[in-house]
């Protein structure tokens, strides 16, 4: 396993590789690839471009999975606190379609979110970045390798980017988001 932690505005983003074995890798991007996406997840409530995506009920996919206990496992390894994981579902995003920056939760929450990115494969030069703000601005960029995790707290502002034009397949990342139980 390979750790690195940047920071941003006193906020930790951790990126994790290389925890998960290649036929998982392999599997899991095969029966995310044999999925029925729907186009209806939007940044944000003025988000006029959905992109396709598919939902899974929380408990089952974090306690069923292996990409969900390990999400979990990283979860309490790297955040103080009693999280309980609200939402699970997996964005797909092609050539073409439009991402917004946004937030995953209120600047006064602590909501974390775990990030895993499901493709087999990844080109660099396909892009799909996911990119975070401070002020507007570009401050770290994350590519979307197979197999990564990127844990992060959902009041940083952030977007996941599309494919390039040269990327003939879509780019699959779920997103799995913690809220701190009372």
């Amino acid at each position: 396993m390979k750790t690195r932690v940047a920071e941003l505005d006193n906020k930790k983003i951790i990126i994790v590789d290389d925890i998960v074995p290649t036929g998982e890798i392999e599997d899991f991007f095969t029966y995310v690839n044999g999925l029925s996406f729907y186009k209806h997840e939007r940044d944000d409530e003025m988000d006029e471009y959905p992109i396709f995506s598919v939902d899974f009920t929380p408990e089952v996919f974090e306690s069923d999975t292996f990409i969900g206990e390990k999400a979990k496992e990283l979860l309490l390894a790297n955040y103080n606190g009693n999280y309980r994981l609200k939402r699970s579902y997996i964005n797909m995003s092609c050539y073409g379609d439009i991402e917004f920056p946004h937030y995953d939760c209120g600047s006064d929450e602590k909501d974390i979110t775990v990030l895993y990115y499901v493709n087999h494969k990844w080109d660099y030069r396909w892009g799909g970045e996911t990119l975070f703000y401070s002020n507007q601005d570009t401050r770290i960029t994350v590519l979307p390798k197979p197999g990564r995790f990127v844990l992060f707290p959902g009041n940083i502002e952030h977007t996941g980017t599309v494919p390039t034009r040269i990327c003939k397949i879509p780019r699959y990342s779920l997103a799995l988001k913690y809220e701190l139980a009372i």
